[in-house]
């Protein structure tokens, strides 16, 4: 089974540096429960969010501000947190933390750093392309790390 890949941008127009911060100490990770589809999609980001399994991948950035790590999702979505906020959460485990601050200048993706998306995954048909735009220059990690023949 291939593992599944995603991404999750915190908007830096809701998260700050301290905000980022917080939510890396306490390993939680945040979309909005309303955050719209993309494109052609009937699924809401905010319900992808909620559906993704246990086991899932994904990594964190803070707009195209920065990529901050590569985490696996270790619970489902904590939906009573949004009940006020409207935020939802969900716990991880940290993979790895980013090994460049460089800022992503590569092909725009819905799934890449410089598009703007909350919360899309990674096609299958492109994890070449992911794994040469992100996870080797900033995670130094290949897909055969991940039991995925290239």
């Amino acid at each position: 089974m291939i593992p599944t890949f995603w991404k999750i941008s915190h908007g830096v127009e809701y998260f700050g540096a301290e905000d980022m911060i917080t939510a890396m100490h306490e390993k939680l990770v945040y979309v909005h429960k309303d955050t719209p589809a993309k494109g052609k999609s009937s699924v809401r980001q905010g319900k992808a969010f909620v559906d993704a399994p246990v086991g899932d991948y994904f990594y964190l950035t803070n707009g195209n501000e920065g990529i901050y790590l590569l985490g696996q999702f270790t619970g489902p979505a904590n939906v009573f947190t949004s009940m006020e906020s409207g935020w939802l959460d969900r716990p991880y485990r940290l993979i790895k933390a980013s090994r460049s601050w460089d800022y992503y200048d590569g092909p725009e993706k819905w799934w890449a750093p410089n598009h703007r998306s909350t919360f899309t995954q990674v096609p299958k048909s492109e994890l070449s392309v992911f794994e040469l735009e992100i996870l080797k220059p900033y995670f130094f990690l290949e897909l055969s790390d991940f039991n995925i023949p290239s």
